[in-house]
């Protein structure tokens, strides 16, 4: 299946200028954040909540979430109402409650397709360390950014992201047998019956297919990059959902190449990394915005067809069929060093465009760090498993409400550096 996106501003030729600065994302813009956004916002997101109460308290705790100085924690939350039983009862409304976060989510991700015009589905993990034993799927784990076991949660996001702008739509928590197999954990955590346990690359392909089933929201090409565990499966998986992907991988991931300029690598599996090396006679140069920076960056990138290999069933000896694909391969321009791999079923599109929907991660870690970690992401203190995904479900809502107030600026100086 080839999907071309919506992607006409970053299909432009080479020679933009290579560090031409444009204005950031503004800091501390958007503290008084204004009233009309935030009604606009709930009328369109939270009408899924039958009961009018439901209605009030979610808007509470999103402007909450907005308003709160330091960390979100519910007691900080309501202190912004001036009601001394507040406390209680936004935990009740997060932790105890009955509505159902599925419909908020599919109504804000609605919201949301409308406001940035998304060209892809980003999805990106969020580590969030913790103190104690008792939040729900807590437990120590190897964060290979920090080079450390940390105690924490561990989550998957996917995000709807444009060039100029991004915000989480759904999540999945990773939960392991660990605390499914223990049955008071799973009882006082409030953990479904029918949730089983899952790899990473498993999780963040159900949060995938959780959006996918969201009526009225059009697909898009799903965006891969997990870090330190691959993307293979999580791969495999986004194609069953009929979804196109664009992952990046491992080096050590097996592939076949299928271009005659790289002769002796077409005759049997070779590694990506060694197929990518084969192909830096293939390189050329390609712009890309840094939404962190600003500027204008240039990387040098290689685009080869591929068939890539599913791995063999445990307990058999036998793969499933190769499929057509495109290993992309990107040096910085910079420096020397290996290359970074991605591969894609997306065989229809350009080396140009594949390296710029790959910078859609930069532009949704940004994003993470300038709004999402501002309202309070992972703060959430419960620790119930129904508390944790109602809280995380009005935290990307309080982030698109940031955005709300943003975009327009994002979007005119991404457009003063590539176009109209």
């Amino acid at each position: 299946m080839t999907t071309t996106p919506r992607y006409p501003t970053l299909n432009r030729p080479h020679g933009a200028p290579a560090a031409r600065p444009v204005q950031s994302w503004p800091a501390g813009r958007g503290a008084g954040i204004r009233d009309s956004t935030v009604r606009e916002l709930c009328d369109s997101v939270f009408d899924s909540l039958t009961r009018r109460d439901q209605r009030r308290k979610a808007e509470v705790y999103l402007r909450g979430l907005l308003c709160a100085p330091g960390r979100k924690s519910m007691r900080n939350i309501a202190a912004r109402t001036g009601d001394r039983n507040a406390e209680q009862s936004l935990q009740h409304f997060i932790s105890c409650s009955t509505w159902e976060w599925a419909p908020v989510r599919a109504a804000h991700a609605r919201h949301l397709e409308q406001l940035i015009r998304p060209v892809a589905w980003v999805v990106r993990p969020m580590t969030i360390p913790k103190a104690g034993r008792h939040s729900v799927g807590v437990e120590p784990r190897y964060v290979p950014r920090l080079g450390q076991l940390v105690n924490s949660q561990q989550a998957y996001g996917v995000w709807l992201a444009a060039p100029d702008a991004s915000s989480p739509a759904a999540w999945r928590l990773q939960i392991s047998a660990r605390w499914l197999e223990d049955g008071e954990r799973r009882r006082r955590a409030d953990i479904p019956e029918g949730l089983t346990a899952t790899t990473p690359e498993q999780c963040a392909g159900d949060a995938v297919a959780d959006l996918a089933r969201f009526p009225g929201l059009r697909r898009r090409p799903v965006v891969l990059d997990l870090g330190e565990p691959g993307t293979g499966e999580a791969y495999r998986r986004v194609q069953a959902a009929g979804l196109p992907a664009l992952a990046r991988i491992r080096g050590d991931m097996p592939v076949i190449a299928e271009s005659a300029l790289l002769t002796g690598y077409a005759d049997g599996p070779a590694s990506a990394r060694r197929v990518a090396e084969a192909a830096r006679t293939l390189q050329r140069p390609v712009d890309w915005f840094d939404p962190a920076s600003g500027i204008v960056r240039t990387s040098l990138v290689a685009a080869v067809p591929v068939l890539s290999l599913p791995p063999r069933p445990s307990g058999t000896g036998h793969r499933a069929a190769a499929r057509p694909a495109t290993l992309l391969a990107e040096w910085p321009a910079d420096r020397p060093g290996p290359a970074a791999c991605w591969i894609t079923d997306l065989v229809g599109l350009h080396a140009p465009a594949l390296l710029r929907m790959t910078k859609l991660v930069r532009q949704v870690d940004h994003g993470f760090a300038a709004i999402s970690d501002r309202v309070g992401i992972r703060d959430f203190e419960g620790r119930s498993f129904q508390g944790w995904h109602r809280h995380t479900t009005l935290a990307s809502v309080a982030h698109t409400a940031r955005l709300t107030e943003t975009h327009g600026l994002l979007s005119q100086d991404f457009t003063s550096v590539y176009g109209s």
